[in-house]
C-alpha cells in the first residue's frame, strides 16, 4: 500500500522520465504486441489505448490497417507516438463520451494503478468501450522479484513501478458489466528473469541487495536515480550460485504475460 501512495503521488514525474521511453523493445515484447493484435475481435473499427507508453501497440495496430486513439499520462511517452490523435490523460479520468470506441486497450497498465483509484480505472475502461476491453498483464507476478532500492534514501520500491499482480480468479471478474471470454498465458520461455523464494531471502535480508536498476529508474520518494547495480559481497555471490543452480535443473518454460479480451454483456 505504501508503495501505492508514493507512486500516486509522484508518478506524473515518474513517467515523465524520458529515460523510461526510449528503450528498444525485447523480442518477447514483440511477440506479445502480435498475439494482442491477433486477439481484437473482426467486428472492431474503433479502437483507444489506456496507457500507450512509447506507443509499440498503437504503431503495430496502425501496421495492421486500424487507425487508433493513444491515451497517456505522460507528455513525453506521447512524444513517442505517431497516430491521428493523441490524448494525455489520467486512466481514473478519461476524456471521452460513454460508448465511445468499439474496443479498449489496457496493456501492461493495470498492474500500476495505485489501489485508491484501482476501481475509477476500470469503470472508465468499461465507461467509454462499446463492445469490447483486451488487457495484458505479468503472468502472476512477485513484487519482491524487481524490488529496488534507492542509494540515495534507502526507500524500496517495485522498480517496474507495479502495485499488484494477477492471476485467473481476479482477472475474470475485473469488469461487472463485461464476460472475459478469452483468457491465455503468452510468450512461454525458459528461464525468465525470476527466482526462488529462498534466493530471494538471502539476497534481501542477509546480503541488502536488491537487483533491479536501470536507467529508466527513479525513486518515487526522492526522485532520486536508481541506474547502477548493487555493491555485492560474498552473500550476494552465494545467492547468484543458487540461481545458477536453478537454471540448470529447471527446465520448465513459464508463460510472461496474461491476454484476456472481455466483452460487454
Amino acid at each position: 500500500m505504501l508503495d501505492g501512495i508514493m507512486i500516486r503521488n509522484s508518478q506524473r514525474a515518474l513517467y515523465e522520465n524520458p529515460m523510461l521511453w526510449q528503450q528498444s523493445p525485447p523480442q518477447t515484447v514483440v511477440e506479445r504486441i502480435r498475439l494482442t493484435i491477433d486477439a481484437v475481435p473482426d467486428d472492431v473499427n474503433t479502437i483507444l489505448e489506456v496507457g500507450s507508453g512509447n506507443g509499440l501497440l498503437i504503431k503495430s495496430l496502425r501496421d495492421s490497417g486500424y487507425d487508433p486513439v493513444a491515451s497517456d499520462i505522460s507528455s513525453n511517452a506521447l512524444k513517442h507516438i505517431h497516430t491521428r490523435k493523441r490524448v494525455q490523460a489520467e486512466a481514473s479520468n478519461l476524456p471521452f463520451p460513454t460508448d465511445s470506441f468499439d474496443l479498449i486497450f489496457a496493456c501492461e497498465l493495470l498492474e500500476h494503478i495505485p489501489v485508491p483509484i484501482f476501481s475509477r480505472v476500470l469503470d472508465e475502461l468499461a465507461r467509454v468501450s462499446q463492445k469490447y476491453i483486451i488487457i495484458t498483464t505479468p503472468y502472476q507476478e512477485k513484487l519482491s522479484w524487481s524490488n529496488a532500492r534507492c542509494p540515495a534514501c534507502g526507500c524500496i520500491f517495485n522498480g517496474a513501478y507495479h502495485i499488484r499482480s494477477f492471476m485467473e480468479n481476479n482477472i475474470k471478474s475485473l469488469f461487472k458489466e463485461f464476460k472475459c471470454i478469452s483468457l491465455r498465458e503468452i510468450v512461454s520461455i525458459l528461464h525468465p528473469d525470476r527466482t526462488i523464494g529462498f534466493e530471494l531471502f538471502i539476497r534481501h535480508q542477509l546480503a541488502s541487495e536488491y537487483l533491479y536498476f536501470a536507467p529508466s529508474v527513479t525513486c518515487p520518494l526522492c526522485f532520486s536515480p536508481v541506474d547502477k547495480p548493487p555493491r555485492r559481497n560474498w552473500i550476494g555471490w552465494a545467492a547468484s550460485g543458487i540461481r545458477y543452480l536453478y537454471r540448470i535443473f529447471s527446465r520448465e518454460k513459464t508463460p510472461l504475460w496474461y491476454l484476456a479480451v472481455f466483452k460487454r454483456l
